[in-house]
């Protein structure tokens, strides 16, 4: 079981929402971090898309996560991406958890990173891959 996480959006380090405080209390940053794939906007988050042969990239931070409570976390997090370990609903999650190659400092890390899983159809993406980068443009500053 990988002890890394991968986050691109809201658990990043810019962002002090209790899910983000309680994943960097639980674990450390180890760097930036990119996979290939599509970044969406979602509304008030952003949503990604693994494609291996994707000539983009989605950019974000890498994290270990302290053993001593990764169950619990992995808990916590699942909770506020809504993945349900057992889904009886007849819609699937909005996102799934999954074990992703992330280049990190040059070398690939397999880590643990939430998923988009949804139809993008009507999402505008995200050309940049970085959602910090994006927001900010956004509002301006």
């Amino acid at each position: 079981m990988p002890t890394h996480l991968f986050v691109y959006g809201t658990l990043r380090a810019a962002f002090s929402n209790a899910p983000a405080m309680y994943l960097h209390k639980h674990s450390r940053y180890v760097g930036e971090g990119a996979i290939a794939g599509q970044l969406y906007d979602v509304g008030s988050y952003p949503g990604a898309l693994y494609i291996p042969d994707a000539p983009t990239l989605i950019h974000g931070s890498v994290y270990e996560l302290f053993t001593s409570t990764l169950t619990d976390l992995l808990r916590v997090l699942d909770d506020y991406e809504g993945v349900q370990p057992t889904s009886s609903k007849n819609e699937p999650d909005e996102y799934i958890r999954r074990i992703v190659p992330v280049i990190c400092a040059g070398r690939p890390i397999n880590c643990w990173v939430y998923l988009y899983n949804w139809p993008v159809d009507a999402l505008r993406q995200i050309d940049s891959g970085d959602y910090v980068q994006y927001i900010t443009k956004q509002a301006g500053l």
